[in-house]
């Protein structure tokens, strides 16, 4: 078996065990316990710290599920706008303004989340982008906090993106190209 022929059976090789694990992907788990739990109804409350994000969208997809224990509180994930916004709001004491008024902005069911969940059996699912997102917390409208802190489940499925299997695919038929060489 020449040289050539090898480089191409490697490169077909190489190129279906990346499509392969891609599509399996790689699973990361754990937990968070002792959240705490906002004491304003309907308002949101978001974390100080930025979520990791996926710089290599394009070639790594991140999914993530989070799921919690309770049924009074519902969660958010914004961007640093967004975030900005709420944060202004409430510091301005606009958190009583709000909840009297009949405005959603940066409350339970205010549509300018990159995404949203209100149940925590089914859970909160967000495809990771690239850019700052923070992760918040509020309590139904019409409804007290249960408790003082939360435990949160989640879970992040990593898997190959667009890019990955498009290099992967022109990889795997170079390589059979290459075989074929005489």
């Amino acid at each position: 078996m020449g040289l050539k022929k090898l480089i191409g059976y490697a490169l077909s090789v190489l190129s279906f065990i990346l499509i392969a694990g891609g599509t399996i992907g790689y699973t990361v788990e754990g937990q968070i316990d002792d959240v705490p739990t906002p004491n304003i109804e309907g308002f949101v409350f978001f974390s100080d710290e930025a979520l990791p994000g996926n710089p290599a969208a394009l070639f790594i997809t991140a999914d993530t599920t989070v799921k919690w224990d309770r049924d009074d509180i519902f969660m958010v994930i914004a961007d640093e706008n967004k975030k900005s916004q709420c944060d202004g709001i409430r510091a301005n004491g606009g958190g009583f303004l709000q909840s009297t008024s009949d405005s959603q902005t940066c409350q339970y069911g205010d549509i300018g989340y990159e995404a949203t969940a209100t149940n925590g059996d089914n859970g909160l699912e967000w495809r990771v982008t690239e850019g700052e997102f923070y992760a918040g917390i509020g309590t139904k409208s019409g409804t007290l906090p249960a408790g003082t802190d939360l435990s949160l489940d989640y879970e992040v499925k990593l898997s190959a993106g667009a890019a990955t299997y498009l290099f992967s695919f022109l990889t795997g038929i170079g390589g059979l190209g290459i075989s074929r060489m005489k």
